[in-house]
C-alpha cells in the first residue's frame, strides 16, 4: 500500500504533461492596426511524441500541443517570442509580425521554428 501511495504523485505528473490544450490566454489585442494570424503546427516527429509540447508568446504559457496538433489566435503586429519546452528541449525566436497577415509556425521537438506567409508552401486564406 505504501508503494501505491508514492506512485500515485509521478503518475500523476506523468498524465498531466500528456494533456493538451488551453494553458493560458493569449496575449490582448491593443494595437489600432489589423491583428495578425497564426496558426501554430506541431511536427508529426517521434521525437519528444509521449510528451505535451508547451507554446508560449512572450514568456507567458498558453497552449499544450500534442503530436501533429495546431492551434490558431490572434495577435497584435509587431515583435513577439514564441517558444515551447519539450521536456529535454527549451526553445525560443523572436519574429516580426505584420499587420493583417496571416502565418503559420511549424515546430519540431529540436528547435526548429519555421515562419511561413501566404505564398511561402501553403495557400492564402
Amino acid at each position: 500500500m505504501r508503494h501505491l501511495a508514492l506512485l500515485l504523485p509521478i503518475i500523476g505528473a506523468l498524465l498531466a504533461g500528456c494533456a493538451g490544450g488551453p494553458m493560458g490566454p493569449t496575449p490582448p489585442l491593443t494595437s489600432g492596426e489589423p491583428a495578425a494570424h497564426v496558426t501554430v503546427q506541431r511536427s508529426r516527429s517521434m521525437l519528444g511524441a509521449p510528451a505535451s509540447m508547451l507554446f508560449s508568446i512572450n514568456g507567458r504559457r498558453v497552449h499544450a500541443l500534442r503530436l501533429g496538433q495546431q492551434f490558431s489566435f490572434m495577435i497584435d503586429p509587431g515583435e513577439h517570442r514564441f517558444g515551447y519546452d519539450l521536456g529535454f528541449n527549451s526553445c525560443s525566436q523572436r519574429y516580426l509580425l505584420d499587420p493583417g497577415v496571416s502565418y503559420v509556425l511549424r515546430l519540431t521537438p529540436v528547435c526548429q521554428f519555421e515562419l511561413l506567409r501566404p505564398g511561402q508552401g501553403w495557400p492564402a486564406r
